[in-house]
């Protein structure tokens, strides 16, 4: 006879992990699911010899006191859980073709510096800052579920906002600013949503701009700290973990009735069930009581997000000296972000990549990373699917020459680029490791080895992305899909689905 639980979570990222924990302190029954190996999805780090690299976390916002993840983690007992503010007077570096920007904390801190380059455009940065911080007001009321009146006034406080929601952000950055260079300024921390700005949604893009303003940080410890701490903090309340339990099949028997299959045949059965992994691949699974037609048309349509190329280093270099610093940086290389991109999308590897630079072991020196007089640089760019499609199947490490031969040539081309600011670097590597799209595809079954779910573009976001909700009661959705990728959104996501499933199951209790 099958095992039954109150809620069954599969996938254990950010989302998964939060609803779980959410459920379980509410003292529902709770097993979560996790088809690889280890739990927390992109949280999960990985550790060769004496170094250990993040995966999925590089810096986060809103984790201050008074901000809402530290909210929510020390409403889920998370207290344990510490983050390190980057230094706030450089957070990011964006680096063009005879240009260097960088962001600081602060949205007129911000646009003090901008004005300072591009006096001319002081006007419309000034306008630009105030269409920001309408934004984030209603970014915020979002987060927090409005009621349909509190809606209704902000969408009133907020109405030149509104068409922000169809508009990709290259059309806005246009209307406001005449320089290009200024253009490419605002668009610096698009990587973060993986879309150039003619792809990009405007509201998204300034909502991800507006939510590194108010400060970013790092978790001490990294990204294992986080994972480690709510895994702990859910056995410690009685939940169940599972590693190496691919769902295959999810199964509606009733109203308040769900079996959930994993690959190895087992099968469990709940009251509600969180799906935390892609919304595509959760309609896929689900047989008895199907979506709406409406539904599930949507779901096969979703573009899914770029893949990456990731290479992580280990060296005996101190990369401090050569004026590397917490901050990450951005490197374009050239005015026109649209070119490389378009790279991407043609299926064709860069001969120059753009990438994005980060060393947690100088965003978090007190953490034993590397063995001492070692530090650990990472850098992650984007790169095209099919070329890799071939070893999606493959088991890692086992892959064969010719894709380790292609792994090579773009960790190369990277580390090329990479010299202008580590000189010397290549020479002082004590260790390398590669990731691709197969990788995220293996570990983590991101579409198409998508690192961000759904395309941010205008007709995925917003409105328009999935909600927690996908048509069948007691089935709801968590992860990228919902608000969008990355820590905060996933982190919510997940506080919103343990909600409706606390709802659901509430009422069966309430008509039993």
């Amino acid at each position: 006879m099958a095992r039954a639980f109150d809620a069954i979570v599969i996938g254990t990222g950010i989302g998964g992990l939060t609803a779980g924990l959410s459920l379980q302190r509410a003292g529902r029954s709770v097993l979560l699911l996790e088809a690889g190996k280890q739990f927390g999805g992109m949280l999960n780090p990985f550790a060769r010899k004496h170094y250990h690299f993040d995966v999925g976390i590089h810096y986060v916002g809103e984790a201050g006191p008074g901000q809402t993840m530290r909210g929510v983690l020390d409403s889920l007992g998370l207290e344990e859980i510490r983050f390190r503010e980057i230094n706030p007077d450089c957070i990011d570096r964006y680096v063009f073709d005879g240009y260097e920007a960088k962001l600081v904390k602060g949205i007129d801190r911000w646009g003090d510096l901008l004005v300072k380059d591009f006096p001319k455009e002081e006007v419309a940065i000034r306008r630009f800052l105030d269409l920001m911080r309408g934004c984030e007001t209603l970014s915020k009321a979002a987060m927090k579920r409005p009621t349909l009146a509190e809606a209704v006034r902000v969408l009133k406080m907020s109405g030149d906002l509104i068409p922000l929601f169809t508009r990709p952000y290259s059309d806005l950055l246009a209307r406001y600013f005449k320089d290009p260079v200024l253009r490419n300024v605002f668009a610096g921390p698009g990587g973060d949503i993986g879309v150039p700005p003619s792809r990009a949604s405007a509201i998204t893009s300034i909502v991800l701009l507006t939510h590194y303003l108010g400060g970013a940080y790092y978790p001490v410890g990294g990204s294992g700290a986080m994972r480690d701490a709510y895994v702990t903090a859910l056995e410690k309340h009685g939940a169940e973990l599972k590693r190496n339990a691919l769902v295959r099949r999810i199964e509606v028997l009733g109203k308040h009735k769900f079996a959930v299959e994993t690959e190895k045949g087992e099968r469990f059965e709940a009251r509600s069930v969180i799906s935390n992994v892609d919304v595509k691949n959760t309609v896929e699974m689900i047989h008895g009581k199907k979506p709406s037609y409406r539904t599930r048309r949507k779901a096969k349509s979703i573009r899914p997000s770029l893949g990456s190329f990731c290479v992580y280093v280990a060296t005996d270099l101190d990369v401090s000296k050569s004026g590397v610093t917490d901050a990450n940086i951005w490197h374009y290389g050239t005015n026109d972000i649209e070119a490389l991109y378009q790279t991407v999308y043609d299926n064709r590897i860069p001969e120059k990549p753009f990438f994005f630079l980060t060393s947690p072991t100088l965003k978090d020196p007190e953490s034993e990373r590397a063995p001492a007089g070692h530090q650990i640089v990472e850098f992650i760019t984007f790169a095209p699917t099919e070329p890799f499609k071939p070893w999606f199947e493959k088991p890692a490490m086992k892959r064969g020459p010719a894709y380790g031969a292609i792994k090579e040539e773009i960790a190369e081309k990277v580390l090329e680029s990479a010299e202008r600011y580590v000189p010397g670097l290549r020479d002082h590597i004590v260790l390398k490791e590669s990731a691709t799209p197969a990788t995220v595809w293996h570990f983590v079954r991101g579409r198409e080895g998508g690192i961000y779910g759904p395309e941010h573009s205008p007709d995925q976001t917003t409105f328009r992305r999935f909600t927690t909700q996908i048509g069948i009661p007691g089935l709801y959705l968590a992860g990228a899909s919902v608000l969008g990728a990355g820590i905060m959104p996933c982190l919510i996501s997940g506080m919103m689905a343990s909600k409706a499933c606390m709802k659901h199951l509430g009422r069966q209790k309430a008509g039993a």
